[in-house]
């Protein structure tokens, strides 16, 4: 009885050797793969919106947050920067201070025309983030997957926060991931 309770102890013994073995020499494939995967994403996305440079912006119809309508070509006499963000997205709200001093730079310029375009959450929900944060650019709402439409579908977007610059010709000019590259091109722009 000894023998059989002393082999049973080292049994479990090896096993949770074995398991603990395999999960420190998996763990870090796991997130080797993960890495891969998220850059290749990425990749994908840069390459797809790459595409769209020096195109004539898709026409777009959008919501306001108060239900107006919006539509891009309505404002082709200006400079649009197009900031896709969600108040659930952690790097969104790390760019809002960056946004918001573009906005109070070219706040008063007749030329230049900031908005942002959201798909989640609720609508409610974003307007009284934006109030309490003193976001006061134009916000537009895409209602989840099925606006078809509007930007997020038409531009290809699939992750945030992602800045578009449509030129005064409605012509894209730059998409990128980081805020504080689009005033270089701006600068060009005006």
């Amino acid at each position: 009885m000894k023998l059989s309770m002393i082999f049973a102890i080292m049994t479990i013994l090896l096993l949770s050797i074995g398991f603990f073995i395999g999960y420190i020499s998996f763990a870090p494939i796991q997130k080797t793969r993960v890495k891969l995967r998220s850059e290749q994403r990425k990749e994908t996305e840069e390459t797809r919106t790459a595409e769209l440079i020096d195109k004539p912006a898709p026409a777009i119809v959008s919501e306001t947050l108060n239900g107006d309508s919006w539509r891009l070509e309505d404002h082709k006499d200006k400079v649009v920067i197009v900031f896709f963000w969600s108040v659930l997205c952690g790097s969104c709200v790390d760019a809002l201070p960056a946004v918001n001093n573009l906005h109070l730079k070219y706040a008063h310029d007749e030329n230049v025309l900031l908005v942002g375009v959201h798909r989640y959450p609720e609508k409610e929900l974003i307007a009284c983030y934006c109030s309490t944060k003193d976001i006061a650019w134009t916000q537009l709402f895409e209602k989840g997957e099925s606006g078809k439409s509007g930007f997020f579908t038409k531009m290809n977007v699939k992750r945030t926060p992602v800045i578009c610059i449509i030129d005064r010709d409605g012509i894209i000019k730059g998409i990128y991931r980081d805020v504080n590259a689009v005033e270089t091109e701006l600068h060009s722009l005006l």
